[in-house]
């Protein structure tokens, strides 16, 4: 899978899996913008990938701000031409909590943070591709999107939001040759996984015996964003190593 020439951004790109994404596509030949709200580990991370020769830049901002992406937006006119090639719409959080435990504050920001992210980088930077007649959007569900989660109910209907999203974009943009689909990860060895009191007993249910690491899934996400990709659209892709199976 060859990124050469090719430009992308990828969300909340600072950790975890955007950053493995982002990595990924800047060492297979793409310019890569990190975008992501935490400014320091967003500047350490950016400049150790400079460090091995890697054309990417950051930019700090909310993807759920509009303001914030429309700054983005800015910057690929300013450090790309106005070229886009891959959108990567990883940027997500939760929140634990059952549902009598969970605030308003709480069910706005998860959906903030989840759907409206992807929604209003996509609005603000389709047109990039549609003038061209090639893109491809990648946006990271979850595979609670896809099952009951009594104690993240709030993450589960945001992420499964992700999915219908997905969908609907996919058919709107299709006759433009940009392809939208999506990924629902299952268990991860991320920084914010590994340290939760639930992640060793989450591991048991897993078929393949470990969780997933995020190169595991920064691979998937690839494919579905490269040229190689001719015909998958409007797809949720499950990788959960067997723990959920459809």
């Amino acid at each position: 899978m060859d990124f050469a020439e090719q430009v992308a951004v990828v969300t909340g790109a600072a950790r975890g899996l955007g950053l493995a994404v982002a990595a990924m596509l800047a060492r297979r030949g793409a310019r890569v913008c990190l975008f992501d709200l935490d400014r320091p580990e967003l500047e350490r991370v950016t400049q150790r990938l400079r460090q091995e020769g890697l054309d990417v830049f950051a930019l700090h901002g909310d993807t759920a701000v509009e303001e914030d992406v429309a700054a983005l937006r800015g910057e690929l006119e300013h450090s790309a031409g106005g070229r886009l090639d891959v959108l990567v719409n990883n940027a997500g959080g939760w929140r634990q909590g059952q549902l009598r435990d969970i605030s308003l504050s709480d069910w706005d920001w998860t959906f903030r943070t989840n759907v409206t992210g992807p929604f209003l980088t996509t609005r603000a930077l389709v047109d990039l591709m549609i003038g061209r007649r090639y893109g491809r959007i990648v946006n990271v569900a979850s595979a609670d999107a896809h099952r009951a989660k009594p104690k993240l109910p709030h993450y589960a209907a945001a992420k499964a939001a992700v999915v219908s999203l997905t969908k609907s974009l996919a058919e709107e943009m299709a006759p433009h040759q940009v392809l939208v689909n999506a990924v629902s990860p299952g268990t991860m060895a991320t920084e914010g996984a590994t340290q939760q009191p639930w992640f060793a007993e989450r591991i048991k249910q897993i078929p393949l015996g470990r969780p997933a690491e995020p190169d595991d899934i920064a691979e998937l996400i690839l494919f579905l964003a490269s040229a190689r990709n001719r015909f998958v659209v409007g797809e949720t892709v499950i990788a959960s190593g067997g723990m959920l199976m459809i």
